[in-house]
């Protein structure tokens, strides 16, 4: 969690995961480009989903199965250039239609299920 996102801290985040908050770790940075860092010097690759052209798409796109980190942007704004590049990669989701983008929320489960979906299959 970076910036200024609410954490499992804010007592709406506590009753809105239904205690859930307790089972994952987390850990807050002030600024996003030390996270990446700091995840790269661990091992983990740091995967952006953004509206990228280029970008794969996450279901065409093999999520790294000894794990990975996930980073989405501010919904207005997105993620900076600066960012992208620090990432390991950049997938993005299908849009139709006149948007280009979903709801952070959306965009992070639609995600987190094609990377269940590939890690469970054999």
């Amino acid at each position: 969690l970076c910036g200024y996102t609410a954490t499992p801290e804010d007592s709406q985040v506590q009753r809105t995961s239904m205690g859930t908050f307790l089972a994952v770790d987390w850990v807050w940075r002030r600024q996003t480009v030390e996270a990446i860092e700091e995840l790269a010097r661990e091992g983990l690759p740091v995967i952006a989903m953004e509206t990228v052209a280029e970008a794969p798409l996450a279901q065409d796109f093999s999520f790294p199965r000894t794990g990975c980190a996930l980073l989405l942007g501010n919904e207005r704004y997105g993620l900076s250039s600066e960012l992208l590049a620090k990432c390991s990669a950049v997938v993005r989701l299908p849009c139709r239609g006149s948007k280009n983008s979903l709801n952070v929320g959306v965009a992070l489960g639609m995600c987190g299920y094609e990377i269940a979906r590939q890690w469970s299959s054999t």
